[in-house]
């Protein structure tokens, strides 16, 4: 088979077959690149490898790509004992708003050579053993973990057997992870209520034992704290997350003799949940009761009145996970990653409340 010269982006020349193209071998590669074949494995193997300098890995990933190199996932199994796969654990599959952070974690995963496989507990702290039991069988090389409980028992036995992991938006003891500052959350939405002059502002939170529902709250009653307003217990109700929790807490909220004039909800979803009790006992949104949500959705600007909300970075959230995951397989030592969230305000909480001069 006739062979041509095909020129390179450093300059050398490689043999390549006329008609069909072949797929490039390592040989190849090194050559091009100028280079020992062991030295692109290295850089190929998708393992840091501190000795080969960065231009020269830059160089010889450059001249794979131009080749059209493909690496062989089950022979650089074989090779590093690893299967290249990392297990995601969500807690439900229907939160639109997460899945957003959980698809940024899962396209990031293919671009640094991983497949993941994802499961959901359903929000029920039960099955997370089970399903975290099933991965492990799977081989997976490591986890992303967005189910973690306060204290979760789990966390401390996967740290004993050595199996690399770290929690993605909520955050438990001094495991590795990257979560928003939920506090700061907290604290931005209330006080923006208390700056447009709420003085009964109720809460919608989510179960305590979560990271996120837990932080939020000692956000909301930093503010009020620090407008000389009485944290009052009974202007707070828990739900899960979901809508219907949320629009069952405040119906209770809004019927009250002395009924909150603005509603802080825990998410997006559960402040859906607050704008449909506040219709349903005939009260209108902003004019009657305020809302403000939590993780600014998609949705939330496109309501028929638009939802003032927090602001999460999720998506970054998501890859921030996946490379700190990489790097704890790769026996790299992470630190924890809290990403600063900002209030985005909209109609449902932007008017003053009437009369009052809205100022501390």
């Amino acid at each position: 088979m006739q062979t041509q010269a095909w020129v390179c982006a450093c300059g050398r020349e490689v043999p390549v077959s006329r008609g069909r193209r072949q797929q490039p071998t390592l040989k190849s590669i090194a050559a091009a690149a100028g280079v020992h074949p062991s030295t692109a494995s290295r850089a190929l193997n998708g393992i840091p490898d501190a000795r080969i300098p960065e231009e020269t890995l830059a160089r010889i990933r450059k001249v794979a790509a131009e080749l059209g190199y493909e690496p062989n996932p089950w022979a650089r199994s074989l090779r590093t004992q690893r299967t290249m796969m990392i297990g995601l654990l969500i807690p439900r599959l229907t939160d639109v708003v997460l899945a957003k952070m959980f698809e940024a974690a899962e396209e990031h995963a293919r671009d640094r050579g991983y497949q993941t496989i994802t499961v959901s507990t359903f929000d029920r702290a039960s099955s997370q053993q089970e399903l975290i039991n099933r991965l492990i069988d799977r081989r997976v090389d490591g986890l992303v973990l967005a189910t973690a409980t306060l204290g979760d028992p789990t966390l401390d036995r996967l740290e004993q057997d050595s199996l690399p992991f770290v929690l993605l938006n909520r955050a438990s003891g001094d495991h590795p992870g990257v979560c928003g500052d939920d506090e700061l959350g907290g604290y931005l939405a209330t006080r923006h209520l208390l700056e447009r002059g709420h003085r009964v502002i109720g809460h919608i939170g989510g179960p305590q034992s979560t990271s996120t529902a837990a932080s939020r709250l000692r956000g909301y009653k930093r503010a009020l704290q620090e407008y000389g307003i009485r944290y009052t217990p009974s202007l707070v109700r828990y739900g899960q997350f979901d809508p219907a929790s949320a629009q069952k807490g405040a119906e209770q909220l809004l019927s009250r003799s002395q009924r909150p004039t603005a509603i802080f909800a825990i998410n997006d979803l559960s402040a859906l949940g607050v704008m449909a009790a506040a219709r349903r006992l005939g009260l209108r949104v902003p004019d009657d009761v305020a809302v403000v949500g939590y993780n600014d959705s998609e949705m939330a600007a496109l309501l028929p009145i638009p939802l003032s909300s927090v602001q999460v970075p999720l998506q970054q959230m998501g890859r921030l996970a996946v490379d700190m995951l990489i790097d704890r397989i790769n026996g790299v030592e992470v630190e924890p990653v809290r990403l600063t969230p900002r209030l985005i305000v909209r109609e449902s909480s932007a008017r003053p409340v009437e009369g009052s001069a809205a100022r501390r």
